[in-house]
């Protein structure tokens, strides 16, 4: 076994690292233009992720550099590829098969740098996004705008998602090839979207308490908690800001069919003190 040691890309830690080489060919080409190329399999001392290495030394390219010395012109590609610098979404199995498919459509582009799909591909995944979770509109500005609408988004992200939206259309429409830097910034964009929406709602469900925003969840809380109640019980919503008076009907819509349907006599159950509701 080889013991040489070079420095390489490793998918896994995301960086360059000093890597052992585990085996290595070499064969010479002896055609009208000459080269060498180097076949190498190669283990990370950090992390031991293997890799494959192909290294091509341009020879009728070699030029001198000092003394006798003179510099041959290598071209590397490591397999599998990677988009150096760049870390993949771990639970991909969180992901609805739509995102999750155009999703890693987008990385396997981005990996042989293929520009002009890979931009298309950002701004399909946002749409793909839009179509999972239901929401509507003629175009995907007006769709992004109700993503932000319906709260799954702040405002700034909105902004954001518009600027993927626009680099979209130009890789369509005009062929665009979008900036390395513009790409990269894209990709970042649409993972975070992936995972306010998906990932990190599982992640806090269950976990960690939360504001209700949505009636559904205020529903199925106070559900929960009536099974709680003894006749003559006071129970106080909360105990630290006051709700509006829609909340607070929508409350004794919710308490006065279920009182109406019980045999026992629960007038002296109350509502005191009317205020926002936490989970």
């Amino acid at each position: 076994m080889s013991t040489e040691q070079l420095r390489s890309y490793c998918r896994d830690c995301c960086k360059t690292t000093n890597h052992k080489v585990l085996s290595e060919h070499t064969e010479s080409v002896q055609d009208e233009y000459r080269c060498d190329i180097t076949f190498q399999i190669l283990q990370c001392l950090g992390c031991d992720t293997k890799a494959f290495r192909k290294v091509v030394y341009d020879i009728e390219s070699a030029y001198p550099t000092y003394g006798d010395q003179w510099e041959v012109p290598q071209e590397v590609t490591l397999y599998p590829k990677a988009v150096e610098g760049h870390k993949e979404i771990d639970d991909l199995w969180e992901l609805p098969n739509i995102v999750r498919r155009i999703y890693t459509e987008v990385l396997m582009a981005l990996r042989e740098d293929a520009k002009v799909l890979s931009g298309l591909g950002l701004r399909a995944t946002v749409e793909a996004v839009c179509n999972d979770l239901g929401i509507p509109g003629r175009s995907l500005e007006v769709r992004i705008n109700k993503l932000a609408t319906a709260g799954y988004i702040s405002k700034n992200d909105a902004e954001r998602l518009h600027g993927i939206r626009f680099m979209g259309n130009d890789a369509a429409h005009d062929i665009k090839k979008p900036k390395d830097a513009s790409l990269s910034v894209a990709l970042q964009i649409v993972e975070h979207l992936i995972a306010s929406v998906y990932i990190l709602e599982k992640k806090a469900s269950g976990n960690i308490e939360s504001a209700i925003s949505k009636y559904e969840s205020f529903k199925e809380i106070l559900s929960e908690k009536l099974d709680d109640f003894e006749v003559g019980d006071e129970y106080p919503i909360a105990k630290q800001r006051t709700v509006s008076g829609l909340a607070s009907c929508l409350i004794r819509a919710m308490l006065d069919p279920w009182l109406a349907r019980s045999d026992s006599n629960f007038s002296a159950l109350s509502i005191t003190s009317p205020r926002a509701v936490t989970r």
